[in-house]
């Protein structure tokens, strides 16, 4: 089942909007770690120095993406421009991907364009590929895993799962349950020797990394200086019980946020009505849950809350459902205009300012760069020092980690006492520090965009601060 010319040059046009679009953004979130200070240990100590990270800034997870991104920086200079261009092979990659995953179950070649259109329009998935980002590499060798088992491409399969394993610990935890669907949708043949070869050689980098870790760090999991919190840190066995019961509505949520409810109640309610005897349905269902049940699992019982990027591989099966089942009714296009349009909608939810709202999880961030761009301008003109002005999580410290721009220049920590803070709705403020903000501190400066503001404050105590 080859893609045609025709589908290549949809997929390197979509490829190419995404790449463009990408270009404003930053390093962000969680990937100020993975890229910027991963990146730069390694770009300082050796493209293999993998145990030169500094414990404050050592998650523990494998470090190939920032290796990739830190070959490219030695060789083109490291800029955001080189950054992304590191991703653009593996968003092309993604999204020939995706496609085939909808041609398996859809040979009909219109049917299966609009499938894949429907699929690309994931909030969630959009908003990772246009960011320098380990999630564009491990969509990509997840998505080559996955297809390799439903085509039977042993060797495809053993490669993929290889390099996955080594993306991150997530990664690692997607293969086995990668493992489980081989398991499911091919019980018959799975112990056949070539298999269970392909598994014990694709096992080998992951379970290298693990036991090198443990030699040389003494550690996996859980950083020593608890720089991102204790994951395990529960008080007592009601603590546990009441984090489960928790996590288990924050799951929830991470599947009908962004405009997914829709399609997600679209394909219970056409399950509960037709009870359709498909094949494919059965798979998809098998996929969407086995494919990242060892992510939720892991996620329900820590502290640590989780992310909407965790769970991809199961929105596109859910959205592929979806499909399936409208071509029962009459109305299809209906249907489908209802259901790509509740995802494209899903890019402008912008929460209230109290609400924590996964901000890489949407294209609405993209509304974040230009007028941060304009602040910082503003606060450059205006002669007012970085070094007085709090912000947060992810503006905080220097800005040439996310900008990677050379600038030294670093923000510090809130604590209600600077004289000027950068703030943003994309910031996910405590209740104490949203409040302290609005109390002691007077707007100075706004700039907003489709709903995302980057405003700055001054302390009512010190109106008179010299800049």
């Amino acid at each position: 089942m080859s893609i045609n010319r025709t589908e290549h040059i949809v997929i390197a046009l979509l490829t190419l909007i995404i790449a463009v679009a990408g270009l404003q953004t930053g390093i962000f979130w969680d990937n100020l770690v993975f890229i910027t200070n991963m990146g730069d240990a390694l770009q300082m100590n050796g493209l293999l120095a993998w145990g030169s990270l500094p414990i404050p800034a050592d998650p523990g997870h494998p470090l190939l993406p920032a290796t990739l991104v830190a070959a490219a920086w030695n060789l083109f200079g490291r800029s955001l421009l080189v950054s992304h261009m590191v991703m653009w092979p593996f968003i092309y990659g993604v999204l020939w991907q995706v496609f085939r995953f909808c041609r398996f179950f859809l040979h009909n070649d219109r049917h299966t364009l609009a499938t894949f259109l429907l699929l690309m329009a994931d909030p969630t998935l959009l908003s990772q590929l246009t960011l320098v980002s380990p999630e564009v590499l491990l969509l990509f060798f997840a998505l080559s895993a996955l297809n390799a088992i439903l085509y039977k491409q042993h060797l495809l399969k053993t490669i993929a799962l290889a390099f996955l394993g080594l993306v991150s610990l997530r990664g690692m935890m997607i293969c086995g349950g990668l493992f489980l669907i081989d398991i499911w949708l091919n019980r018959r043949q799975f112990l056949i020797r070539r298999n269970l070869f392909s598994y014990a050689v694709c096992a080998l980098p992951a379970i290298s990394f693990v036991v090198w870790r443990l030699i040389v760090k003494g550690w996996i999991i859980d950083n020593p200086m608890n720089t991102w919190g204790d994951a395990t840190g529960y008080e007592s066995p009601f603590h546990f019980l009441r984090n489960v019961g928790f996590n288990c509505i924050v799951l929830a949520h991470r599947f009908l946020d962004f405009g997914r409810i829709v399609p997600i109640l679209f394909v219970l309610t056409m399950l509960m009505v037709y009870r359709p005897k498909d094949k494919r349905i059965n798979q998809l269902v098998a996929i969407a849950i086995l494919s990242t049940i060892v992510v939720s699992l892991s996620s329900i019982c820590i502290i640590n809350t989780m992310g909407h990027r965790y769970y991809i591989l199961s929105y596109l099966s859910i959205h592929l459902m979806a499909f399936i089942l409208l071509l029962r009714l009459h109305h299809r296009r209906t249907w489908y205009a209802v259901l790509i349009g509740s995802l494209i909608a899903g890019n402008f939810i912008i929460y209230p300012d109290k609400m924590s709202q996964g901000w890489d999880s949407s294209l609405a961030q993209l509304n974040y760069w230009h007028p941060r761009r304009q602040m910082l301008q503003y606060i450059d003109e205006n002669h007012i020092s970085v070094a007085h002005t709090a912000t947060f999580f992810p503006n905080w410290g220097i800005i040439d980690m996310t900008d990677l721009n050379g600038d030294t220049r670093s923000f510090i920590d809130f604590t209600g006492n600077e004289p000027y803070v950068f703030y943003s709705n994309v910031f996910n403020l405590s209740d104490e520090d949203y409040e302290l903000l609005h109390r002691n501190y007077v707007l100075v400066q706004s700039y907003s965009q489709l709903g995302v503001r980057v405003e700055l404050y001054s302390k009512i105590s010190n109106p008179g601060y010299e800049k």
